[in-house]
Order: structure tokens, then sequence, then C-alpha cells
């Protein structure tokens, strides 16, 4: 119990990515779709009506909690024999409220059957014993059918424990005006933009337009650091842990690392950025790049639509040239606790499934997790929208699933913070490797 409850003090000092959504929630239901996870063995031979419970991290107004309600609601319409009642639990400051509330129930055995928990803790659930594996509950078909970040995303140790019915990523926003002015090609996913392609165009917009060309998420917090930022390592060859995922010595503190943190550094320190960027500077004409999620091009159409824009690749390693771009949201997962695993994976199907992921995508703009959604959404078929699936496609780069992992991610915007305000590369991260190590022992 103790080894539970330091995983869960560790998991409340991440903070979760939240995207907001304009859209209607889209109801409609299609009962062929949906009949593959209406059925089970226990449906089949008891009359009993099996009572699920599940727990979501928003509140029940505004267009993401309303979709998990809907799709609770279709649930229990198409179930006779099961039925899920629905607890939104609003995250608090820095995101700890919804997480406080597992950790009172895991103490106390009072863990619902299903819950939603931010992709990158799943290892940390996992090891603790919060959230039970799915391996042989979610038919391959339907496996087949989620990204491959999704996937690699909620599995640990080799079993499958969390599914998502959203997915993200960060792509480079561009001012299409300003690279016109100054004969500057944007990237493409063929040939994407390196980092000295970066450097070049930034620095020959700062010097022309007398303002810093790049906005490139150095203001973001908590957990947005390392998932904005973590491909300038990741494309490098670099990683933040080692493949068991409790190794820091020489992986924190790679070179690959080192030069990935020296190149924002200098971005900084020439001034064609900033770790304290101009609200809006890229909507509002004063920046020629940012780096953003999905959630920022319905920003973009909706109010800013003088702005003539355009998105490119995630810039790469010039050494490397390898594309590697961030993913990861929001997953369901069963708990330990439930005793109705059958029909508890059956749930997290369901939340996960085509139609409750064309619904989430429509309702708030995050990228599809399902291959089939995309194939359905017509604005995924072209421009911004088309390229960030294609760079999840061909780039997709979970975060690490370690048992430390709420340690790795605070050191590595720990790291950033001290870089960027002129700190030295190498001793920082040096720094931050005695920390993980040190936490990492606890496992080993």
């Amino acid at each position: 119990m103790k080894k539970m409850l330091s995983v869960l003090l560790m998991v409340v000092m991440v903070l979760s990515l939240a995207a907001c959504g304009t859209k209607d929630v889209e109801t409609n239901e299609s009962a062929a779709n949906e009949d593959t996870t209406a059925k089970s063995g226990s449906e089949a031979t008891s009359d009993e009506v099996v009572q699920l419970k599940i727990w979501v991290h928003s509140t029940d107004e505004g267009p993401e909690g309303e979709t998990y309600g809907a799709r609770v609601d279709a649930f229990n319409a198409a179930h006779d024999s099961i039925q899920a009642e629905l607890e939104y639990i609003p995250r608090g400051g820095g995101g700890s409220g919804y997480e406080d509330k597992i950790n009172t129930a895991l103490t106390t055995g009072q863990l619902p059957d299903v819950i939603t928990l931010d992709g990158p803790n799943t290892a940390a659930y996992a090891d603790a014993e919060i959230i039970a594996p799915l391996d042989g509950l979610v038919d391959q078909e339907s496996l087949d059918d989620y990204m491959p970040s999704i996937i690699q995303q909620g599995t640990f140790k080799g079993q499958l424990y969390s599914l998502g019915n959203m997915e993200s990523t960060v792509p480079l926003f561009y001012n299409v005006d300003l690279l016109n002015k100054y004969d500057i090609t944007p990237g493409t996913m063929e040939n994407p933009w390196t980092w000295d392609d970066l450097y070049e165009a930034g620095k020959t917009i700062t010097e022309g337009e007398n303002f810093m060309a790049l906005n490139i998420c150095l203001d973001w917090g908590g957990e947005g650091k390392i998932y904005a930022l973590a491909p300038f390592i990741w494309s490098n060859g670099g990683d933040v842990i080692g493949e068991d995922g409790l190794t820091a010595e020489g992986v924190f503190n790679s070179e690959q690392n080192v030069e990935g943190l020296t190149f924002l550094k200098k971005l900084v320190d020439e001034g064609l950025t900033t770790a304290t960027p101009e609200a809006s500077s890229f909507e509002l004409g004063m920046a020629a790049f940012m780096l953003n999620g999905p959630w920022a091009v319905a920003s973009l159409e909706n109010d800013y639509q003088d702005l003539n824009w355009g998105v490119m690749p995630y810039p790469v390693s010039p050494t490397t040239k390898k594309l590697a771009v961030p993913t990861g949201s929001w997953q369901f997962a069963m708990t330990e606790q439930s005793d109705h695993k059958e029909e508890a994976a059956m749930l997290v199907e369901w939340m996960t499934n085509t139609d409750s992921v064309v619904a989430m995508s429509n309702a708030i703009g995050m990228l599809p997790a399902r291959k089939s959604a995309i194939a359905l959404l017509p604005q995924y078929q072209e421009g911004a929208r088309k390229l960030m699936v294609e760079q999840l496609e061909q780039g997709g780069h979970a975060r690490p699933a370690s048992v430390i992992y709420p340690v790795i991610s605070r050191s590595f915007e720990e790291a950033i913070n001290e870089v960027v305000y002129g700190d030295d590369v190498k001793s920082t991260l040096d720094s931050k490797v005695s920390v993980l190590e040190r936490e990492a022992n606890r496992y080993k």
C-alpha cells in the first residue's frame, strides 16, 4: 500500500494536458456501429443487471463532459443487463483534484469500475495496481483500429492497460504571408524542416521584422513542457529514461539530449524566441511560427480569420532527420477493484469506439484515436488536420511508460526552465539525473 500511495503522490504533481473545444456535441447513435460491444457472456447467462461505475476527470458542463455523458447514456440504452453510472470529478488546482479522489478511493477500496487517466500515467497506475490489463478482453480487430500511438501509450511491460478516444500532437504553425515575404519555403511531410532550417528562418524574420519570430511553447507549464519539447531530444536519438523505465544516467544527460537543449538555448540566447512570449503573438501577426496543438486550429479558423496561416511538420534533428512528434491524451482503463472485469472492459471499449471518437473529435477538436473515425470525418481529409494525423502516423512518439514518469516530467520541465534562463546544459541535466536515479532506486 505504501508503494501505491507514493506513486499516486507523484502523479498528483503532474499537470495534465487539456484542450478547449467549441463545437456542438454529436450524439446521433448508430446501432450497427456499436453492437460489437453490446454482448457479453454474463448477459447471456444471467438476468441480473450488472451495475458499473465510471469516473471522468471533467465537469458535466462544456462539450467534453457533455460528450462523456451522452456516450454513457448510449451505452446504457444499448445494454439491457449492464448499466453504467457516470460521476464527474473535475481536476482541481494543478490537476490534482481528480487524482486526490482516486487516492482516497484506492485506500478505502472504493474505486469505480472504469476511470479516466492522463495517458503518460498508465505505467504508474498499473504498477500501483490501480488499473488492470485489458488483454484478452478487447478483440484484436478492434485494437487494430486504434492509432498506434494510442496502443503505445496504454501499454506497460507488454500488457495493454488503457485506451483513448482522443489523440493529440504538435505541428509547427506558420504565417504564410511572412514566409512569402522572405521567400522561405515551408517544410512538408516528405521534406520536413531541420533545426537549421528553423533557425535560419527565425533569424531572417526576427531581423527583418524586429520581433521574435518563434513562439515554441517555452512558456507552457507542467506536463506541457515534456509533451511539446521532448521531440527535440527524441528526433536527435535521445530519450528521457532508459528502456527499462528506470535508468537515467547516460540517458537523461546523454550527448544527444545536450545537443537538443543546446539548440533551444541558442534560440533564446540569440533573441529568436523567449520563455515569456506575448499572449497570442502568432495569432496577432507578431510571431512567424508557433508550436501548438490541434485545439489551436479551431481558434485560428473562428477567431483570426484574417490571418493567413499554414502548418508544417515538427522540425527534425539535422543529424538524424528523423520525425518524432508529441502524442497522448486522456485514456480509459478498468480498475483492479472492479468485480465485473468483462463488463468494465466492454465499457472501456465503448467509450473509445468509433462513434465515441467521432463525437469527441467533433465536440472539442482533438485528433481521432481510431482510423475508422478519421475516415468518417471530412475535416481530416485535407489541410492542417490531415497533416497532424499524418505526422502522428509517421512519427508519433509516446512519452515513456515508466513508474517514475511524474518525476521524469517534472525534471524535464525544470531542466528546460533552467537552461533557457542561462544555466549550463550539461550541468543541468547531470543534476536532474541524481534526482531520477534516487527515485528509480526505490523500484530496482
